[in-house]
């Protein structure tokens, strides 16, 4: 998905819902603060912003990173070819972008084949 049809799915109100309950689910289940959820912008750029800040903490956690990309499923060969892909980003931005990516994808396919 490219941050243009990102934006697109984001701002489809039953969409972004379902995305931040699945959010709140994935960093829940991992332990992690879940106090940001409620005030996320459906804007694709504003949440990666958002993302990278609340994942700051995670970044020094590698276990706590690990935990919650397993959670997402998010692989290591995923994280890799991502990287490849997007040489001018940050790791920061990368696995923000992943998250995102990856649980609106999950939300989208559990819509349309429930």
């Amino acid at each position: 998905m490219e941050e243009i049809d990102l934006n697109t799915q984001l701002i489809e109100i039953d969409l972004f819902n379902l995305f931040k309950i699945q959010i709140k689910k994935d960093f829940e289940t991992c332990g992690l603060d879940i106090n940001f959820i409620n005030e996320l912008p459906s804007d694709f750029f504003k949440l990666k912003a958002i993302f990278i800040n609340q994942l700051q903490p995670l970044f020094i956690n590698k276990m706590a990173l690990s935990n919650l990309l397993n959670r997402i499923d998010i692989s290591e060969t995923q994280l890799n070819n991502y990287q490849a892909k997007k040489i001018l980003f940050s790791f920061e931005e990368i696995i923000a972008e992943l998250i995102i990516k990856r649980t609106l994808q999950k939300v989208i396919l559990k819509k349309r084949f429930s």
